[in-house]
């Protein structure tokens, strides 16, 4: 192993330089991986090795994000120096983070090839041959600490995965510097502690670099300031920046980018309106604004996205009547309508039944009147009906209830069926056993 200037000079000449000045590299984390390549990688790498940036990057991205604590899986395990045991690992569920009997690697830091460590993907350059990191998974394993913006110098880095984690700190403006990150196609940091703004130097690093970056995933955390209007630049088809504190209104350039399949900005401080360029997102499929301050109408360009199929509005000031677009649109994939919670006002139209593939309603606590239409009873999928919190009156159509005692239709089914506390009448007259709850206008809701 070549030692100190001579390493240096390797790496300045390397097309993967890391921008890093010699006092920077020396401290910390920085000086441990140096540290660990040299003097305790059972590997023993020459400095003209073709993995060795590779190797000493993901040694750097281990010390970083184990700085308070060590991961819950695949810490480097007490073994002789150039032993060839190998320790396994186990992958966390994508979901719950619970350890499965499936092998996820061997334990970093261990003798083995780096692409055999835990959470890793790799593929071979036609030049050389040689393994390439490709994926880095490590969701759901503890890593804490600030990222290192040095992961992303793997060149060919596709998918980079660190969500439900306790990674800290700002968003890295070097993530996508120069040569870097050009090659990340999913970023999701989704669920972790970071905090300050996006950053506005990854879009024109991005640019700039030619980046193929199609899906953010950033929801879950402590971002603050406005959305970048640049981000419209790219060619995302997954954004997603939901249960942060972002504020401003959402960016009409995201409404240019066609590409989009997914926009997930719920739980924010976001105000304005949503705009009529909303049916130009012809394949979108999941939009969610819950939880936010936007107001004004839902355009009617809405049924021109007939591709969607979660529509989540609930909790928002969102008001006036529901476009007949949205029903007659051509939307026959919608799934999930949620509006709940807002000022929606009107009748609920009899199209309603067009939405052959909803399964979930949820439109109380609105200003809606008139009755519950007898076409719900086309909708044969639904398992979820929230009709309460309305001005409607009438029943329940009888048929939509016979259909539920038969044990084929919705497991929730909330109304205004309790006795009115003035009159003693029900605003909704509910077959016994059809609805789950009943309520009345005060909003005290009971099981029934």
């Amino acid at each position: 192993m070549v030692f100190g200037r001579d390493y240096f000079k390797h790496v300045e000449e390397t097309e993967d330089s890391f921008d890093v000045d010699l006092s920077e590299f020396l401290l910390g984390t920085r000086l441990k991986a140096f540290d660990w390549i040299v003097n305790q990688d059972p590997m023993q790498l020459e400095y003209d090795s073709p993995n060795l940036v590779q190797r000493f990057l993901l040694v750097l991205f281990y010390y970083q994000t184990t700085r308070h604590k060590p991961w819950k899986q695949c810490n480097p395990v007490a073994i002789p120096q150039r032993s060839a045991t190998t320790n396994f690992c186990y992958m966390p569920h994508i979901n719950t983070g619970k350890a499965t009997l499936n092998i996820w690697g061997d334990q970093w830091l261990s003798s083995s090839h780096e692409c055999q460590w835990a959470g890793i993907s790799c593929g071979e350059t036609v030049q050389s041959k040689e393994r390439t990191v490709a994926e880095l998974r490590l969701y759901w394993n503890g890593l804490n600490g600030p990222l290192p913006w040095e992961i992303t110098r793997l060149p060919l880095l596709r998918t980079l995965r660190l969500y439900n984690s306790m990674l800290t700190g700002t968003l890295p403006p070097r993530l996508f510097s120069k040569k870097a990150g050009v090659a990340l196609e999913t970023l999701n940091l989704a669920s972790n502690q970071f905090s300050g703004i996006f950053p506005a130097a990854w879009v024109a690093n991005l640019l700039e670099g030619n980046g193929i970056l199609t899906s953010l995933y950033l929801h879950g955390n402590s971002l603050t300031g406005e959305i970048p209007s640049e981000l419209g630049l790219l060619s995302l088809k997954v954004l997603s920046l939901a249960t942060n504190t972002l504020t401003g209104t959402m960016p009409l350039a995201l409404f240019d980018r066609t590409s989009l399949t997914s926009l997930q900005l719920g739980k924010n401080d976001l105000t304005g309106t949503l705009p009529s360029e909303v049916g130009l997102l012809t394949d979108l499929k999941y939009l969610n604004l819950n939880y936010t301050q936007i107001s004004g109408s839902l355009p009617s360009e809405i049924g021109l996205s007939n591709q969607l199929v979660d529509l989540i509005l609930s909790n928002t000031n969102m008001q006036g009547t529901i476009p007949e677009e949205l029903f007659t649109g051509g939307l026959t994939d919608l799934w999930y309508l949620c509006m709940d919670g807002c000022n929606f006002a009107g009748t609920i139209s009899p199209s309603l039944g067009l939405l052959t593939n909803l399964e979930r309603l949820q439109v109380s606590n609105n200003h809606f009147h008139g009755t519950i239409p007898n076409e719900i009873e086309e909708l044969t999928l639904l398992k979820e009906l929230l009709v309460n919190g309305n001005d409607l009156s009438g029943t329940v159509p009888v048929s939509f209830c016979q259909t539920r005692y038969a044990g084929e239709r919705a497991s929730k089914v909330v109304a205004d069926c309790l006795p009115n506390p003035e009159t003693g009448v029900p605003a909704i007259q509910c077959a016994s056993g059809c609805c789950t709850s009943c309520c009345d206008n005060t909003g005290v809701c009971l099981f029934t």
